[in-house]
């Protein structure tokens, strides 16, 4: 899933959704409990959150959200993550496109509470590649652990001329890897699509760096037989769809898309692309790779509509071929009366899957 933009208000509006999308995190809430559900009866591998977990990257935003999550300790086992445009380029929910300097304190303070925030759900079950940047190293928690008075310290007083601890930290740890459980199996990259955004014309641009790229080779070379699942923010090809308005076709994909993909191309029939930014359910290929785009489970409609997620199943086949079975679509209830009072009574329905349309 994707795009859960968390806020810090009980009655918050969101950025992107106003006064018509889904106010507070309730809906939040409600997925967590659907998949705790459908866990107990059909046991999960991962809860993929491709980005925009927040809303803004508010202090108050990560503490809901963490809360959220510490509510159902075998989903939040689960979880892995990383960042959205949301979480670290909006300067101010209340004025988007305010400026923001390059010198000031703000952008790394956010990239603090965001890395925080990964190391506080995923630290010990991530790694990251080596300085050297030629194999997989230490987990994301050991990375950190010389760094983190210095954080502290930062974070507490957000001087910028005292500390670059955070912007170094912040390309260093990418792509973060969960590897293989054996040489022909499965393993998960988790990559950085956001550039910094200084002014906030659209503060949604993604690109990936030229780094994490060789990062991931190193990654692919010293498991030459597994298959990856390649997670990041932003889409690395415009759908072929009609846009609603202007602002879906400026700035929103990839700036480096194309040279992206064909370095992946290799990987073409090991790999599948995961990713949110966009908020609209998509499948599709290019190249010969598979790419999946998640719908968000909370923006996109109205307080009193439902939304939807999808529970992917992945098969290594004979041919070590990576392949994407029939989705199943999960919905998350609006807040309509009868909802409401169905919850006050104890009366929820248990969690239904059904399969997608392939």
């Amino acid at each position: 899933m994707s795009d859960v933009h968390v806020v810090g208000e009980r009655y918050g509006f969101r950025i992107e959704s106003g006064r018509s999308g889904p106010q507070g995190d309730d809906r939040f809430r409600r997925l967590l409990r659907l998949l705790e559900d459908i866990h107990t009866s059909a046991p999960l591998d991962v809860v993929l959150i491709s980005g925009d977990a927040t809303d803004a990257g508010r202090s108050g935003e990560w503490a809901e959200f963490l809360d959220a999550l510490a509510a159902h300790p075998d989903i939040a086992a689960r979880v892995l993550m990383l960042p959205g445009n949301h979480d670290i380029n909006i300067v101010d929910r209340a004025n988007p496109a305010r400026l923001d300097l390059s010198i000031g304190p703000n952008s790394r303070l956010r990239k603090i509470r965001a890395l925080s925030a990964i190391e506080g759900v995923q630290g010990s079950r991530v790694h990251v590649v080596d300085p050297d940047g030629k194999r997989i190293g230490k987990t994301l928690t050991e990375a950190l652990r010389p760094h983190a008075a210095e954080l502290s310290r930062f974070a507490a007083r957000g001087r910028p001329y005292f500390s670059t601890a955070a912007s170094d930290l912040w390309d260093d740890v990418f792509p973060m890897v969960v590897p293989p459980d054996r040489e022909d199996g499965l393993g998960i990259v988790l990559l950085n699509s956001n550039t910094d955004s200084h002014f906030s014309f659209t503060n949604a641009l993604g690109m990936i760096s030229a780094a994490q790229a060789k990062a991931m080779d190193a990654v692919f070379a010293q498991h030459p037989k597994a298959c990856w699942l390649i997670g990041l923010h932003h889409h690395p090809v415009e759908y072929p769809r009609a846009a609603k308005v202007l602002s879906e076709r400026i700035g929103t994909t990839l700036v480096n898309g194309n040279w992206f993909l064909r370095r992946l191309m290799p990987m073409a029939k090991r790999a599948i692309l995961m990713h949110g930014h966009r908020h609209i359910d998509w499948i599709g290929e290019c190249g010969g790779l598979v790419i999946v785009s998640a719908p968000s489970p909370v923006m996109e409609s109205k307080n009193d509509a439902s939304t939807y997620f999808y529970i992917h199943t992945l098969e290594i086949g004979a041919d070590n071929c990576l392949r994407l079975l029939v989705p199943q679509r999960v919905d998350v209830p609006g807040e309509t009366p009868e909802y409401e009072r169905s919850v006050v009574e104890g009366v929820v329905p248990r969690a239904g899957i059904e399969p997608a349309t392939p």
